[in-house]
């Protein structure tokens, strides 16, 4: 099983967002991949990214959130880059999407699974991480507006942006 929350967030929405997080849940930002057996701690969920099709400038975000204090961390070597990356079985959540360019806006999302394979069968992640994972959700979702229509949560400035003229777009 797992669980997602979709949103709508300009750069601004995200860093607030991230700050009252940080404050209210305590988290920590990582990167998917590093260089060595340990995550890679980030000060910041952005990234730039160049759209091959039209060689517009991004900003977006691609990471995992994972509790302050303690989580389990499965990494797993992907020999041909020569890095190590978070396994999908670990406790974190990942925060992707929110491509913006200054016109579109596109949706992103928090998602984790709340088990994982061992052997053969399903087990649920450890209760700390399920419980940490829900307050992050439900602190996410009260700090948002919920759009029935675009079923999905949007944030203060991205609502303002699209009022006057910004684009939303689904992916």
């Amino acid at each position: 099983m797992s669980k997602q929350c979709r949103f709508y967030l300009l750069p601004s929405d995200i860093e607030r967002l991230v700050a009252e997080l940080r404050s209210r849940v305590g988290l920590k930002i990582i990167s998917r991949r590093s260089l060595t057996l340990r995550p890679t701690e980030l000060d910041s969920p952005f990234s730039e990214y160049v759209s091959q099709a039209t060689k517009r400038k991004f900003l977006r975000v691609n990471c995992y959130l994972m509790p302050q204090t303690e989580a389990e961390i499965k990494m797993e070597h992907l020999t041909k880059q020569g890095q190590w990356a978070i396994s999908v079985s670990s406790e974190v959540v990942e925060f992707s999407g929110c491509d913006y360019d200054g016109q579109t806006l596109s949706v992103g999302r928090f998602y984790f699974q709340n088990d994982q394979l061992i052997g053969d069968a399903l087990w649920p992640k450890r209760e700390e991480f399920l419980q940490w994972a829900d307050r992050a959700f439900q602190t996410t979702k009260k700090l948002l507006e919920r759009s029935k229509t675009l079923n999905a949560y949007v944030g203060t400035d991205a609502a303002v942006w699209e009022r006057n003229g910004g684009r939303f777009q689904a992916l």
